[in-house]
């Protein structure tokens, strides 16, 4: 059974203020903190003329502009630092083209997930300080990384940082940074994507009066598909400036220019006007899967790709995926088996000797869904390294369980909801698991672990009809920060339970105004159900198409008997 929670109702102090608002389209946006018409109206209304910030309100942004423009008219090597991941590439691969456009001597360079790690490493930076690299920009890395740019420093290399991560104790001694989350910073948003960041970059080289291109604003504004790409598959919240960047690059990746990006979605299977969704679950894990079981080179080439080389690599990149999904699936079932049905722990660590780092995080996810825990899973690499991702739950704090026991680690880093960290010595793994599952144990054995259901809003059946769905597609993009809004109907009649689908795993449920609503995967779910019963349903609207009909859904989300 899962937690139902409702948001808090709005006061009628609010909703005296907005008569003109539907009541349920103003709770909506009260419970996303939406409480002055400034804000309803940004939200509502996206703006890219009026949304988007000055990317000089960045306190370093002027001098890391004119580093890398004297680097271009002194025809100085650069070289873009980018990650492994989706939106590490795409940082990449946005920064590069408008250098190239520029007419900078440019290079890229992604490191190597189990090779080398996240973020600058030392030989990498030996390697660039011998073959006389002038210039390092790093994207969505690099903030973490003092000692590695002291080395770039005193080999006459000098830094520009662009990241989105956190600030830590000693800041690297770069040429500039530019990160919304430094203290000393007054970007009015901090939640930018490492894409967003080398955004902002890309639109002061833009703006600036050394830039000599004269198609200034479609070389922008041609680039926010993967700007939208890499805001979304990093899960960043879409909202504020995220979702204006996302709204005009869901624009823009609907006619993408990209060729690369073209094959992806077309070998992706994905027809018609694409979303959020089809980023989150379709190309977003494509672009990440290169860095996950072979080398994220392959995501930014495909990126880079024209014509038939452009397939080619959308074809190697979707045989990847498959790979992926089929190692996920083969390695989750082995550990679902050593941990069994019901855990008596409330901290699952789980070491499984053959997987390739780029999958414990999805590892450790599938089970912190499947048992509701927070989850670690280790593995050994090529290079003899103990190597660990995890994911939490709402009421653990990884990040900080994990700071408690740091004398185990080489090194760690993460946040609230995953955390990573290199294990000095194997010896140590029994002490270490049996100490931090103790410590789990203290805080989450009196906690509800049964998965959060979060409802936005009661409603009742008048209010589900097509004035409301178009309300609700003002709020699109969909997103972290701004999910497709969950609705509550209490006591209802159920009049009908239809079993649909080709595997009968579906029904369909027929409520007291012949309504018809769609439960997906519901065979055991329904079981406790039966016809005259007055249920509670939680709900999510959209619109089903078929044979050129539209009609209003309702997908099930989860259901009970009322009370």
């Amino acid at each position: 059974m899962k937690r139902w929670e409702i948001c808090p109702k709005i006061n009628e102090e609010i909703k005296n203020k907005f008569p003109e608002i539907n009541p349920i389209v103003l709770q909506l946006l009260y419970n996303r903190g939406l409480k002055t018409q400034k804000e309803i109206d940004e939200f509502l209304l996206p703006d890219y003329s009026q949304d988007i910030a000055d990317p000089f309100i960045f306190l370093e942004m002027q001098k890391a502009v004119d580093r890398i423009y004297q680097a271009i008219n002194n025809k100085e090597k650069i070289l873009i630092y980018g990650d492994y991941d989706a939106d590490g590439v795409s940082s990449t691969f946005v920064l590069y083209e408008i250098l190239k456009k520029l007419g900078a001597r440019i290079e890229t360079y992604l490191p190597d997930r189990e090779l080398e790690g996240y973020g600058l490493n030392k030989e990498a930076i030996k390697n660039f300080v011998e073959k006389k690299i002038n210039l390092i920009i790093t994207c969505d890395c690099g903030i973490a990384n003092a000692e590695e740019v002291d080395l770039a420093n005193r080999g006459g290399v000098e830094t520009i940082i662009t990241d989105h991560h956190l600030e830590p104790k000693i800041l690297p001694k770069a040429l500039a940074i530019i990160n919304p989350h430094l203290k000393r910073e007054k970007y009015p948003f901090e939640d930018l994507a490492g894409v967003g960041v080398a955004f902002k970059l890309i639109q002061a080289l833009l703006q600036s009066e050394k830039c000599v291109l004269e198609d200034k604003e479609a070389s922008e504004k041609w680039l926010l598909d993967l700007v939208a790409l890499g805001t979304i598959a990093d899960a960043m919240p879409l909202l504020k400036e995220n979702r204006t960047l996302c709204k005009y690059g869901l624009l823009v990746l609907n006619k993408t220019r990209n060729q690369g990006l073209k094959a992806l979605i077309e070998k992706s299977g994905l027809k018609g006007v694409l979303d959020t969704q089809n980023i989150y679950y379709q190309l977003g894990p494509r672009l990440n899967v290169a860095g996950r079981i072979d080398h994220a080179n392959e995501s930014l080439k495909l990126l880079l790709a024209e014509g038939d080389e452009a397939h080619s690599l959308a074809s190697k990149i979707n045989a990847l995926n498959e790979k992926r999904q089929k190692m996920v699936e083969d390695l989750f079932t082995e550990i679902k088996r050593e941990v069994g049905e019901e855990p008596k722990k409330h901290f699952l660590i789980v070491f499984k000797e053959k997987s390739p780092v780029g999958i414990l995080g999805l590892l450790s996810q599938k089970l912190v869904e499947n048992y509701a825990r927070p989850a670690v899973v280790m593995t050994k690499t090529e290079k003899g390294d103990l190597k660990a991702s995890g994911r939490s739950i709402e009421c653990f704090d990884l990040y900080a369980a994990l700071s408690s026991f740091s004398d185990y680690f080489t090194n760690f880093g993460g946040h609230r909801g995953a955390a990573g960290f290199t294990l000095k010595r194997f010896e140590d793994f029994e002490e270490f698991k049996e100490e931090m599952e103790q410590l789990a144990e203290k805080e989450i054995k009196d906690k509800d672990l049964r998965q959060k259901i979060e409802i936005e809003a009661e409603v009742k059946l008048p209010d589900i009809n097509w004035d409301l769905q178009e309300e609700l597609l003002r709020f699109e993009p969909f997103g972290h920060g701004n999910q497709k809004p969950l609705f509550l109907l209490s006591s209802i009649n159920l009049r009908n339970i239809e079993i649909v689908g080709q595997n009968g795993r579906h029904r369909r449920l027929v409520i007291e105004d012949g309504r018809k609503m769609i439960y997906f995967n519901s065979d055991k779910e329904v079981a406790g159900l039966k016809i005259g019963d007055k249920i509670d349903v939680v709900f999510e609207l959209g619109v089903n198409q078929w044979n050129g009909q539209q009609s209003l859904e309702m997908k099930v989300i989860d259901a009970k008997r009322s009370m």
